[in-house]
């Protein structure tokens, strides 16, 4: 098959782009012609059809009036993206075309052009984009589902975006505009990670016969082994809503344990200084590691930590952390229960308690035994249902249903 896969963005952002790069990979590895469409980026890996991206936009600089205006116009429906992908279309004719996140970059003005060509289309869910204009259900530090079933003006009055009321505005105004065209139920099929994702966006409007679960995959690594330098991990981003803040309150009660926080993000600096004010030697802050960093602070820790507040949707990271023979303590929020299974796997918490998270990081390395039995059942189960075999032998399948 020839397929197309779209993504707004061409490097590793986040977990969605290392899914979306490692089915590029599988598909290619299994025979298939791969094509990519996004945006221009100077991070952006190399691709054939790089020429077809569309112009950067970058929606957290500081734009002129002018800029404002324009970036604004593309979000709501770009006919530069619809033209890019006609030209791309017309020079490559893809059997199917699988979308990842395209929502403001790109915007789903593709969706008209694509279908104007009678290509078979569906989507993998790695948000909340089709339910929520914040795309996350996430607001003032709590789980937020106000704009569920299309009411959408909740997100101008909460000011879910940025805080502020022009960009969440013109949020609200993406949403209603893409849900009164319809432009998402040309889609086929949408693809959930997580059974907790495809059960809510069809709680919340979405017609349940539409929705397929398809896990993430991760290859286990070649290099597991039990060994762990004595400290716990967390690796991702470094917001609000991954529960940074409650980790650095669970690394206040458990003072002789090391704790490595690997990532970046808009509240970096915020939690470096809560942990600084608490006086907490045992905190490090490592930055923005990927690839063999990555793995070998993988390697070395005891476990990893996922005390997400918001609605995770089956984080990568686990499945990493699993891969390795690592296991996790994370919070009973969203898909995350799915992979930590109390005693088994890892332990999970209740969101936003931070005795709680410290209790169950000190069960799981306190007895060392038991840590090594629960990182070998990890690393069993992504063996299985999420290995790359399962996956692949999963979305030929619906590949070959839509064709």
């Amino acid at each position: 098959m020839k397929i197309l896969q779209v993504n707004k963005f061409f490097y590793v952002k986040g977990g969605s782009e290392r899914y979306y790069f490692d089915l590029c990979r599988l598909l290619r590895e299994k025979g298939h012609e791969v094509l990519h469409f996004s945006m221009q980026h100077p991070r952006n890996q190399p691709s054939e059809q790089a020429p077809y991206f569309v112009s950067r936009i970058d929606l957290n600089a500081d734009l002129s009036l002018k800029a404002k205006i324009s970036a604004a116009l593309r979000i709501l429906y770009s006919s530069e993206a619809k033209k890019k992908i006609t030209k791309l279309i017309d020079a490559y004719r893809p059997d199917i075309v699988h979308f990842h996140n395209i929502t403001r970059q790109l915007s789903p003005s593709i969706v008209d052009a694509i279908h104007a060509h009678s290509i078979p289309m569906i989507q993998t869910v790695h948000d909340f984009s089709l339910v929520c204009p914040a795309h996350l259900f996430f607001v003032n530090g709590n789980p937020c589902e106000d704009c569920g079933r299309g009411q959408y003006w909740h997100a101008l009055f909460k000011k879910c975006i940025d805080h502020q009321w022009d960009s969440s505005l013109l949020a609200v105004i993406e949403a209603y505009l893409h849900k009164w065209l319809g432009i998402y139920r040309k889609i086929a099929k949408l693809l959930a990670p997580s059974k907790f994702i495809g059960s809510k966006i069809a709680r919340l409007g979405w017609t349940e016969s539409r929705i397929i679960h398809l896990p993430y995959f991760v290859p286990p690594s070649p290099d597991y082994s039990t060994f762990n330098d004595g400290y716990v991990l967390f690796a991702g981003r470094v917001t609000e809503e991954k529960g940074i803040g409650i980790l650095i309150e669970a690394a206040a009660r458990l003072s002789g344990l090391r704790f490595m926080i690997a990532g970046e993000g808009d509240a970096l600096h915020k939690y470096r200084e809560q942990a600084e004010g608490r006086g907490l030697a045992n905190v490090e802050f490592v930055g923005y590691v990927e690839g063999p960093d990555l793995e070998n602070l993988l390697k070395g820790a005891a476990c990893v930590i996922v005390p997400s507040m918001w609605y995770e949707n089956l984080p990568l990271s686990i499945l990493e952390a699993f891969a390795h023979g690592k296991p996790v303590v994370g919070s009973r929020s969203g898909g995350i229960p799915e992979l930590v299974r109390d005693g088994e796997t890892g332990f999970t918490f209740q969101p936003g308690d931070a005795e709680a998270l410290a209790n169950a990081i000190d069960a799981t390395v306190s007895n060392e035994e038991t840590r090594i039995d629960m990182g070998r059942r990890a690393r069993t189960l992504v063996a299985g249902e999420f290995s790359p075999e399962f996956h692949y032998k999963q979305i030929k399948r619906i590949y070959e249903d839509l064709l």
